[in-house]
């Protein structure tokens, strides 16, 4: 399913082509309706819908017209968002408002309406001069509509672009897929354990992708079933999210007879040009890492927005940290291992998410404050098991602040939060 999902996502002109696909459906609908049952609906639906063939000739082509306005204008404002995006934010953050549902939907309602009304147009013919006919009441139904999506859409751009909203939205899609791993867990579909390799297997198989990227998106219900049906088992050596070429080994399949010469294991496996948060939770909180590195950038000199996103980091932490183990395994419906997985454990995840905040933001007082806040938010919600980890990027950071930088003040505060997270260590 998730694969599905991100297929969908990557294809901007999925969800408009569906909205087109049910146009194009009630323009069927319609035509038949005047052409054919018109005098037996007349019936049943108020005179007010219908009017004759110029008029309804001319307010199609008026809604036609405006409908293609307002879609310009959208195309125009949209373009503008991503410009902002890439500029202020970070380039991996404009695919979450090109693949968001209202930016879709209303491109997708523009589109409909639009060829819903061409294609009216088309039919309003010289033999329907003497009757009544419905389209151009549908029409102006569609139009009431486009205009309140076109005003829906003018307030979505307007919070998109508020970076506050950002930094929620990707700390959500990080949590989205921490959560769906802990659900699995719940229902004994998936445990946490140890990398190493298995044993009773009599035939190993290296499998290699058909496609140089980054892995974004494994259906493991779909090769769970698989490994049950052919009674093999996989080992993936490479992580989610890591970039691999044709030649990179990524698995390995276990098996105990002589594998198939027609099994086909990459199927299941995504490979794409560009990471995603569907499977991939460290990918969101690699986009507020870069976020905050931009808004401390000297060219936009935004420490608040940086310390907006360390803060946001700690929630996603805090999830990490109940995951955390060497590897994930998969199991099918009679709950034996078909399928693990690698995963960074909470340290590397620690590191990866501080270690270039730590190097830009060094000389900012509120950063390296904020940095040491996120670490307390982090052990205050998590168990003593993961504050451990917690401690030892503590050393990290505090041994790499330099003091010559700050005001005996400055230093004075940097104590005081060091005495709160050492309280919280113990």
């Amino acid at each position: 399913m998730e694969k599905w999902t991100l297929r969908a996502r990557k294809e901007i002109w999925f969800v408009p082509s569906l909205y087109a696909l049910a146009s194009i459906i009630l323009t069927a609908i319609i035509i038949s309706i005047d052409t054919v049952f018109a005098d037996s609906v007349q019936t049943y639906l108020p005179r007010i819908f219908f009017t004759n063939v110029d008029l309804s000739t001319t307010i199609l082509s008026s809604i036609a017209t405006a409908i293609l306005t307002m879609t310009t204008i959208s195309f125009s404002t949209i373009m503008v968002v991503l410009t902002t995006y890439s500029s202020q934010f970070s380039p991996r953050t404009l695919q979450d408002f090109m693949t968001q549902k209202p930016t879709l939907r209303v491109l997708g309602v523009f589109v409909g309406s639009f060829i819903y009304t061409v294609s009216s147009l088309l039919f309003m013919k010289d033999w329907l001069d003497d009757q009544r006919v419905l389209a151009s009441g549908v029409g102006v139904f569609l139009a009431v509509i486009c205009v309140g999506y076109f005003v829906f859409f003018i307030h979505h751009v307007a919070r998109s672009i508020q970076v506050s909203k950002l930094i929620e939205r990707l700390m959500k899609e990080g949590l989205i897929s921490l959560k769906k791993k802990k659900l699995l867990y719940k229902e004994e579909k998936l445990t946490f354990e140890t990398l190493q390799a298995p044993s009773g297997y009599t035939e190993k198989k290296e499998l290699q992708p058909k496609a140089t990227g980054y892995i974004q998106v494994i259906d493991m219900d779909g090769l769970t079933k698989k490994a049950k049906e052919h009674g093999f088992y996989l080992l993936f050596t490479k992580r989610m999210g890591d970039f691999v070429t044709e030649r990179s080994t990524i698995a390995e399949v276990y098996f105990n007879k002589k594998p198939p010469k027609d099994l086909d294991v990459t199927a299941y496996i995504e490979i794409g040009e560009e990471r995603t948060p569907l499977q991939d939770a460290e990918f969101a909180l690699q986009k507020l890492a870069e976020v905050a590195l931009r808004a401390i950038s000297p060219g936009i000199n935004d420490p608040n927005t940086a310390n907006n996103c360390i803060r946001y980091m700690s929630r996603l932490l805090i999830e990490f940290g109940e995951v955390e183990a060497e590897a994930v395994s998969y199991l099918d419906d009679t709950k034996e291992q078909r399928i693990t997985l690698p995963q960074r454990t909470f340290q590397e995840i620690l590191y990866t998410a501080f270690y270039q905040i730590r190097i830009y933001g060094e000389k900012d007082i509120s950063v390296v404050l904020t940095m040491l806040e996120c670490l307390i938010l982090t052990a205050e919600g998590s168990e003593k098991v993961v504050r451990n980890n917690i401690k030892d990027m503590y050393e990290f950071l505090v041994g790499s602040i330099k003091e010559q930088y700050f005001e005996p003040l400055d230093i004075k505060k940097i104590e005081e939060k060091k005495a709160v997270l050492e309280e919280l260590l113990k």
